[in-house]
């Protein structure tokens, strides 16, 4: 059986890269069509109903900061920003041996300036500290970075030693930013992805530091409206489509073969999966070793651990808490809007464990012990609330690392195959590996692709 692909486009994956890629190419006029081999969308940004509260819950607490405009953009566009809330400035409260303090970016200093109060401000660091977080940031505000430069061979644990940083700044501040934003500790990642983290969010406009976070579960704030777009352009999208291979007629991609023997063929293919799966399928097609340094692509683990209460715990959207294994605690109750009637005074809570080696093969039970243990440790309110619901999701290659040498692995968007192109956070954005990265890259291939058939007259 063979559907027909005329002037067609057919994408593997329907995570942000594939979907957003898709977005795009319809954008471009060019017809779509998108396969994913699971029963939705979203990748490894989904969510799904808890069968005991008939909940929706993430696979993982996702949010972003205001620097993230293609994945902003990308929201806007498929009709989904009315699902997310977007401050206009930095603000987390941080919890340390039971005394808080903020990051607060100013509401009356203009331009990047308004987040330097931030760390002024930040009473988890003594004032010497506050003096030396300044120093830092003003070095790497006039750091320049290169590809292939010196940087990208350095951990930013070193580099920041080097600039006046000592335990005290990089416990307390510079890692509690880089383990959750890199899913990777401070000693691990290259010197190059930590100041690029900071020169992007901190060292920008007020707005570029402030956490955005959606009301709506993730499979729907992105997979359904990208969905329904791509349809509305004349494409489709298939769930349950599994890809067995990239057909590749004389030097050219022209289709994909599907696990069941069906042939679709397109004009050009969009392999947006990660980095071992893309091999896997469409490395027999490359010669000269063109995805040989993404097989050194490493991943990181997440583990989201979620706790239902029978009554109110938190106050706060979000918290960060330090020298805890708690790490960033989340109010989903509230963040996700839901309407509480008088009977139902309970809360959902989300702990999000970043760089998770610790936690990836501890048991349920295990976990359960460990975490409520803490949740009443930290707040008071949840040692005198009673646990109605506990799950765990383990993400086990959440991520790739970003480590020294890790982005001579990156591979770009076009192939040594004609009409054969990759997206994935993992691929050459210029991001870490996050939605923004993603959605890059979907982005990044459908520009390649509407170049190539419009050389071609497609």
């Amino acid at each position: 059986m063979s559907t027909p692909g005329a002037g067609r486009v057919v994408i593997v994956g329907g995570g942000l890269a594939g979907l957003a890629a898709g977005v795009a190419l319809s954008d471009k006029g060019f017809p779509v069509t998108l396969l994913e081999k699971r029963p939705f969308l979203g990748g490894r940004a989904f969510s799904f109903t808890d069968p005991e509260t008939g909940v929706e819950v993430d696979n993982g607490q996702h949010v972003f900061v205001g620097a993230c405009s293609s994945y902003m953009q990308f929201l806007h566009d498929i009709g989904a920003w009315d699902n997310v809330r977007m401050p206009d400035r930095l603000a987390a409260r941080v919890i340390r041996n039971g005394k808080s303090a903020w990051l607060r970016a100013s509401s009356w200093i203009p331009g990047s300036a308004a987040n330097l109060p931030a760390l002024l401000g930040y009473g988890h660091v003594s004032w010497r500290g506050r003096l030396r977080l300044l120093y830092g940031m003003m070095r790497i505000r006039f750091t320049k970075r290169r590809s292939g430069g010196p940087l990208e061979d350095e951990t930013f644990d070193s580099w920041l030693r080097r600039h006046g940083q000592n335990d005290e700044t990089i416990s307390r501040f510079w890692n509690l930013i880089v383990l959750p934003a890199l899913n990777d500790d401070i000693t691990a990642v290259s010197a190059d992805a930590g100041l690029m983290l900071f020169q992007t969010a901190l060292l920008g406009v007020p707005n570029k530091a402030a956490i955005g976070y959606p009301v709506v579960g993730l499979s729907r704030l992105a997979g359904d409206a990208a969905q329904r777009y791509i349809a509305d352009r004349g494409g489709q999208v298939r769930l349950s489509a599994d890809v067995a291979k990239v057909c590749v007629d004389g030097d050219r991609a022209s289709g994909v073969e599907l696990a069941s023997g069906e042939r679709i063929d397109g004009d050009s293919v969009v392999v947006a999966l990660p980095a071992a799966e893309a091999h896997e399928l469409v490395g027999d097609s490359t010669s000269d070793g063109f995805f040989t340094p993404a097989d050194q692509i490493e991943t990181a683990p997440i583990v989201g651990v979620h706790i239902w209460y029978d009554r109110e715990v938190l106050e706060d959207l979000f918290v960060a808490v330090l020298e805890s294994p708690l790490q960033w605690v989340f109010n989903v109750t509230r963040m996700h809007e839901r309407e509480v009637d008088a009977e139902d005074t309970g809360q959902h809570i989300a702990i999000s464990l970043s760089g998770a080696w610790q936690w990836k093969d501890m048991s349920k039970s295990e976990l359960r012990e460990i975490f409520v243990g803490e949740m009443a440790r930290v707040f008071p309110k949840a040692s005198e609330a009673n646990v109605t619901r506990f799950i765990t999701v383990k993400m086990l290659d959440a991520t790739f690392r970003v480590v020294p040498g890790a982005e001579k692995h990156r591979l770009p968007q076009e192939t040594p195959v004609d009409g054969l192109f990759l997206a994935g956070d993992w691929t050459r954005t210029g991001w870490p590996s996050t939605m923004e990265s993603a959605v890059r890259s979907g982005n990044l291939a459908a520009d390649a692709v509407a170049r190539r058939l419009s050389n071609d007259g497609g």
